[in-house]
């Protein structure tokens, strides 16, 4: 039986696909890629660091001097981020990054006690939000970080950082 010009092309079509796929499995595997550990076993997550040891705490409170609550979050990624807390009006949230002395990144523990470093940490409200300012990737010696956040109008929102 003679089979559609279709029929045939798509025959050879799928035989070099399967030939490409098993030749990239085959050597691809040869390859060496940096999540596998020195034992040939994958390590999820390899190269991040766990713990406290070599790193300085930082207290870093935030004071809602606002009529409205305000939600404030660490930005640790280009696309994620961590909820610090919920501050009601007249409250204030208290929180401990960790500076690191090699490296002078700050960074938040994750419940695991994995180091995330910080690359931001943003207050808001309904309407608006600020970035409050902090010495990211930098070798500081101060131990605590105050803010005081206002509402300038219904559409804008500031922290800033008060001295001691």
């Amino acid at each position: 039986m003679i089979l559609p010009e279709w029929v045939v092309f798509f025959r050879l079509a799928t035989g070099i696909g399967i030939v490409g796929l098993v030749l990239l499995t085959l050597f691809g595997g040869l390859s060496t890629h940096p999540a596998w550990a020195e034992s040939d076993t994958y390590v999820p997550y390899s190269g991040i660091v766990r713990g406290t040891e070599g790193a300085d705490p930082v207290e870093v409170s935030v004071a809602n001097e606002t009529g409205v609550s305000l939600d404030c979050q660490a930005a640790l990624a280009h696309w994620y981020s961590d909820e610090l807390g919920r501050i009601a009006p007249g409250d204030e949230l208290t929180l401990t990054l960790w500076l690191d002395r090699q490296t002078g990144v700050l960074n938040l523990l994750n419940t695991i006690g994995d180091r995330m470093p910080v690359e931001a940490v943003w207050c808001a409200n309904d309407t608006a939000r600020t970035r409050l300012t902090l010495p990211m990737a930098a070798g500081t010696s101060q131990v605590a970080f105050r803010f005081s956040c206002h509402a300038r109008d219904d559409q804008s929102l500031r922290c800033d950082a008060l001295d001691g």
